[in-house]
């Protein structure tokens, strides 16, 4: 049974839109199955989850931006000899017991190699009766949308579809577009000026690097410089994938990062599409100037 706190815990001094309300409703009308929420990104998803998981009254629960929780479900895997309901004991455990409750935000599947390791993690989560509540910018349907693989995920999908209520929070505005929003990651800036220090995109991005390689780096950082950036349409797929998880990670650990760009960042994306972009976008959106 999935945990709701009361109707009123999603009161507050704004009015939510419809998509909202409905997100809200849902999370706070008890069920059975565990929810999926997924929308464009800056439609308010991550404050419904985070609104849900400070105020709902369970002890054992656990809530993680995605790319940190798998990053430690890779650690765990290995650490426990390739076995993943060890790992999972691992990355469940909480001061109490293990949780019965994991919040994700932005859950999202890019990778096969990703696809094959998230399905037995979802298979033994739902083993165990873990209740998922999850945030997206892609419905289920849209996850692993490389044509190639897509197929092979689908069965995963499916299970998905039957164990999570799937409701979308597609609200007319995003939120984040209005400017800075008194974050750490928002007091960073955007600017054309070159700078000595700091760590360029070529070095970040066009090498073979992971979302825990990011991580790892900004782990006791307070602030980040990121030189030379490019075009997004003048780099690889692999960097501009790279660039948006680096952004994810920078943004979610709330890091103050400066960006010393070779274009002004209106013109950054110019030219690419996708789901990603558009939360990369949003997200540099926030940032003032120099």
């Amino acid at each position: 049974m999935r945990p709701t706190p009361p109707r009123c815990t999603f009161d507050t001094d704004f009015i939510l839109d419809d998509a909202q309300a409905a997100a809200a409703d849902a999370l706070s009308t008890p069920g059975t199955k565990g929810l999926y929420l997924w929308g464009p990104v800056g439609r308010g998803k991550t404050w419904l989850l985070d609104t849900y998981f400070e105020n709902i009254d369970v002890t054992a629960k656990k809530r993680v931006h995605f790319h940190s929780f798998f990053r430690d479900l890779h650690a765990a895997y290995f650490r426990r000899n390739f076995s993943i309901d060890a790992a999972i004991d691992d990355i469940l455990s909480t001061e109490s017991s293990p949780a019965s409750l994991l919040c994700f935000d932005e859950f999202h599947v890019h990778d096969i190699g990703d696809a094959r390791l998230i399905t037995r993690m979802l298979d033994a989560l739902f083993a165990r009766g873990v209740v998922l509540v999850v945030t997206s910018n892609y419905a289920p349907d849209e996850l692993l949308p490389n044509p190639l693989y897509h197929p092979t995920f689908l069965p995963t999908i499916e299970k998905l579809k039957e164990e999570l209520d799937v409701v979308c929070v597609d609200g007319p505005v995003d939120y984040r577009s209005g400017g800075a929003s008194g974050s750490r990651f928002a007091s960073g800036s955007w600017s054309l000026e070159p700078v000595l220090g700091g760590h360029t995109f070529a070095e970040l991005c066009c090498a073979a690097r992971s979302t825990g390689d990011y991580l790892q780096m900004i782990e006791t950082a307070t602030s980040v410089t990121i030189t030379e950036i490019p075009a997004l349409a003048s780099v690889d797929e692999f960097a501009a994938q790279r660039f948006a998880n680096l952004v994810d990670v920078l943004y979610d650990r709330d890091v103050r990062t400066d960006f010393h760009a070779l274009v002004p960042r209106h013109e950054f994306a110019v030219g690419c599409a996708g789901l990603d972009t558009d939360r990369l976008v949003s997200r540099l959106s926030e940032l003032g100037s120099p």
